[in-house]
């Protein structure tokens, strides 16, 4: 049986080998995956081993590299100092500069260096600032003697208006040594001079970085004389244990040493997670297209099974058993798989090379080329081959039921109660799935609603994937009821209708992708609609400065802008991390006074007209610590002391004003004075400055005026209340897009296997096209009934993905309504052109297959058995 399997792998080379490009497509994302994600492993191993001029860090409690305690806490066992409780931990705002000299005299350590860096954007000779992607700006202090810095060209800053530029950042800049610049160090503008470009051996995760002289880094990083940690180096001869345990007594309440090898190994743990989305996006890729592509597997071994009858039974008569057939037809798929898994393997590889080349123009990282691990090949290979298999499973197992005296037949039809049988069970199934749905959205189901839904929805799927031969007649004869005035069309419907098990299972593949991108687009478009409406009822002033949504807005801008003529008020959000009764989540400063002017916010129970030493809590926030006006709770800001607080207030969660705690400014500057914004320490930011304009002000210059203030800070934009609404809605945008990309896969995918059924169609018919031509069909004909035949296919799938996708995307909005996603939005535009998108599809499909169509010999296909 083994040489039977090989030849019929060999004489079916043409129809098997979409298939194994279905395979391909999907391990590709598989290998891909892993091949880039050993690759952005391996590049930061091998940069923290050679990173050991740390011997340990001294650093807040709590902080580490992520700024996440709970990382720090994994690594506790390392790190040696004084443990404080959580009172002492946040009360400390930073460690004192004067600690680094007293670190440096203790016996065996050579130097102890402040971590002087925050915020520095630089104006590149075009104009705008200096950035790639989303990484931030940072500046570090000039210091000739870090080892992880090397002076390429040029010398060092030796004065406030110098600066020395990473050598990627000033590539990027279009700046040469000596031009003149600006730089905003930490809200600040600064004239400076390029004079040194320098490389750094530190991982920066495509951040913009320039090194500015030692004074001004004090006084801009460090305005209140404290720091977030303290790099410490040891002699030689000294291990980092013995520098941790001479350093550790000097540590004060709140704060702690810990190894360099610690340090480097949360902060590698930490780089890698942040690119770790790459790795989920394409898994999830991977996972799409071998989930569609299982579909055209299946279908193709139906239809080689059904082209194969007299064949198989001619087998069973001379002595083979039912297994035999089996393992036979499996085998094939097992080869099918094979070779489209070595081949998804190597496309996989370069698919990481060319997302290396992207990390590298995003980031600014230069990854290690493409390992591939015995990990990656054993994955890939096993995954294409299961697929393959599983889905080869039920053709095979029709294949050995086929009776020998089935050889006396020229095919083998399709039982008619086998379709009715997979109606009933599938209707039952989606029935069974559309009460879980109404269940949860009639908020019958209280435990797990969103798992309860998404149960039904996956009843409702496979149930009507089930159900689609049935349904899969009425729908391709209204599809092609247009063309049934003529021979052509009535012929092309006919051959539709003649099958609908495969048309179904090959439109199944298009319904699929359909159905997911149906479901998130409704999704996408709610949130976005929502956003917009919430920002429409809330914000009620004329103009917002923003750092694109970043915590980054410098403190002097709000001030500035007051004094530009016609403005009427300001309202500046300044925004950190904050805790509430030990819970995580974002604490926000706001004036009572001057709110009321610029955004409304609806008052669930107490009231907004003050805040003094308590706070106002979101409604989500109180209902999840059952916390109600009167109540008192433990609220830490930024570092600030934990303290008990009174909660005067519970409000509207706020798309605006997006944080779970509001205190007022007092309380807030307690808690991030001297800490830099954003940075371990627990620092804050301001979020947004909100403008209102005077009624009898111009409002375009206004905007204007306020625009040049913006300017000095480089990366600023001042936008009214619909560019506003643009720009929160940008994400929503940019995750559409990306769904979309994911449709294009399933597209190509479902088009293969369109291709892939009819060409085995015509193989199938090849006697009857010979007998039509016989009798006058001419070539134009024939092609015009295939394409006909092509587009029923796959305007069914469409039309069954978009009611589904529909379906279960409305479903989802009204589930989470009350998180938020109030507005129902359906992109009717968009449902649209996926339906003439899919018919188009069909006219593409339908090429190949219809040319080979044309190509049969007529007196040879007449002959055909």
């Amino acid at each position: 049986m083994l040489r039977v399997t090989l030849a019929n792998v060999r004489g079916h080379v043409v129809r098997l080998l979409l298939t194994c490009l279905a395979v391909t497509l999907g391990t590709a994302f598989v290998a891909g995956s892993f091949v880039l994600t050993d690759s952005i492993d391996r590049t930061f191993s091998a940069i923290f081993a050679t990173a050991d001029s740390t011997d340990a860090v001294v650093r807040l409690e709590g902080a580490g590299p992520s700024g996440d305690a709970a990382a720090t806490a994994e690594g506790a066992g390392a790190g040696t100092g004084a443990q404080a409780g959580p009172d002492e931990v946040a009360s400390l705002p930073g460690l004192p500069l004067e600690l680094a000299d007293d670190i440096e005299a203790v016996d065996g350590v050579e130097r102890a260096v402040p971590a002087l860096t925050g915020s520095a954007v630089l104006r590149g000779a075009d104009g705008t600032a200096v950035r790639s992607g989303g990484a931030p700006a940072l500046g570090f202090a000039w210091d000739p003697l870090d080892p992880s810095v090397r002076l390429l060209d040029g010398r060092g800053a030796e004065s406030p208006d110098e600066v020395v530029v990473e050598t990627t950042t000033l590539e990027q800049s279009g700046l040469a040594l000596g031009d003149e610049t600006v730089v905003v160090v930490n809200g600040t503008p600064f004239d400076v001079t390029v004079v040194g470009e320098a490389t750094n051996d530190t991982p920066t995760a495509g951040a913009a970085i320039v090194l500015v002289e030692q004074d001004l880094a004090r006084e801009q990083f460090a305005p209140t004389g404290v720091v977030p940690s303290i790099t410490v180096t040891a002699v030689d001869g000294l291990t980092q244990e013995e520098v941790v345990d001479r350093v550790a007594p000097l540590v004060p309440d709140g704060a702690e040493v810990v190894t360099g090898q610690q340090q480097a190994d949360e902060t590698q743990e930490t780089l890698a997670t942040a690119l770790g989305f790459i790795t989920t996006f394409l898994l999830v890729f991977a996972g799409v297209a071998l989930f569609v592509g299982a579909f055209i597997i299946f279908n193709t071994f139906s239809m080689l099974v059904a082209q194969r009858t007299r064949e198989l039974a001619l087998l069973r008569a001379i002595g083979a058993s039912r297994g035999q057939v089996v393992r036979s037809v499996l085998g094939e798929s097992v080869v099918v798989g094979l070779v489209g898994s070595l081949a998804g393997l190597g496309i996989g590889i370069g698919l990481a090379a060319a997302l290396q080349q992207l990390i590298g123009g995003l980031f600014g990282l230069e990854l290690e080329r493409l390992p591939v691990e015995p990990r990656t090949v054993v994955a890939t290979l096993v995954l294409g081959v299961a697929v393959t298999a599983l889905a080869a499973v039920l053709p095979a197992r029709r294949a050995s039921a086929t009776a020998p005296v089935a050889a006396m037949r020229d095919e083998q039809a399709l039982p008619r109660g086998a379709v009715r049988l997979r109606a009933v069970l599938g209707l039952a199934v989606a029935a069974v799935g559309a009460v879980a749905m109404a269940l949860v959205l009639t908020d019958t189901v209280d435990t797990q609603p969103l798992a309860v839904l998404g149960a039904g929805v996956t009843a409702v799927f496979l149930g009507v994937a089930a159900a689609s031969p049935a349904v899969s007649k009425p729908v391709v004869w209204l599809v092609t009821a247009p063309f049934a005035g003529r021979a052509v069309g009535r012929l092309a419907q006919r051959n539709g209708l003649r099958n609908p098990r495969r048309t179904a299972a090959t439109a199944s593949a298009l319904m699929v992708g359909l159905a997911l991108v149906g479901a998130a687009s409704v999704l996408s478009s709610s949130a976005a609609a929502s956003v917009s409406d919430i920002i429409d009822d809330e914000f009620t002033g004329d103009l917002v400065v923003s750092d694109g949504g970043q915590p980054s807005i410098p403190a002097t801008v709000a001030d500035a802008v007051r004094d530009v003529d016609g403005v009427e008020a300001v309202l500046e959000l300044p925004f950190t991390a904050a805790t509430v009764d030990g819970e995580d989540g974002f604490g926000m400063a706001v004036d009572p006074a001057t709110l009321p002017g610029l955004v409304e916010l609806t008052t669930v129970e107490g009231s907004l007209d003050a805040l003094g030493d308590g706070v106002w809590l979101t409604e989500s926030r109180a209902d999840e610590l059952g916390a109600a006006v009167g109540d008192t709770v433990t609220v830490a800001v930024g570092n600030g002391a934990a303290a008990e607080r009174e909660v005067l207030a519970v409000y509207e969660d706020s798309q605006l004003v997006a944080a779970d705690v509001l205190v007022s400014d007092d309380v807030y500057a307690a808690g991030v004075d001297g800490v830099q914004a954003g940075g371990p320490g627990g620092g804050g930011g301001v979020q947004y400055v909100l403008v209102d304009v005077a009624d009898d002000a111009d409002l375009a210059a206004v905007e204007a005026a306020v625009a040049d203030v913006a300017a000095d800070f480089l990366t600023l934009s001042v936008l009214d209340a619909d560019e506003f609404t643009s720009e929160q809605t940008a994400q929503i945008t940019t995750v559409l897009g990306l769904i979309y990309a994911l449709l294009g896969l399933s597209l190509v995918i479902a088009t293969l296997g369109v291709i892939n059924t009819l060409a085995l169609s015509v193989v199938e018919r090849t006697r009857e096209i010979g007998l039509l031509r016989a009798i006058g069909l001419t070539r134009a004909q024939l092609r015009r009934t295939v394409t006909i035949e092509s587009v029923a296919t796959t305007v069914f799938g469409a039309l069954l993905g978009v009611a589904l996708g529909l379906a279960f995307g409305v479903a989802f909005q009204r589930a989470v309504a009350d998180d938020g996603l109030e507005v129902l939005a359906v992109p009717w535009a968009t449902m649209t052109v996926v339906l003439v998108g899919s018919a188009v599809v069909g006219v593409v499909a339908a090429l190949l297959p219809a040319w080979r169509a044309t190509r049969v010999d007529v007196l040879r296909a007449i002959t055909t058995e």
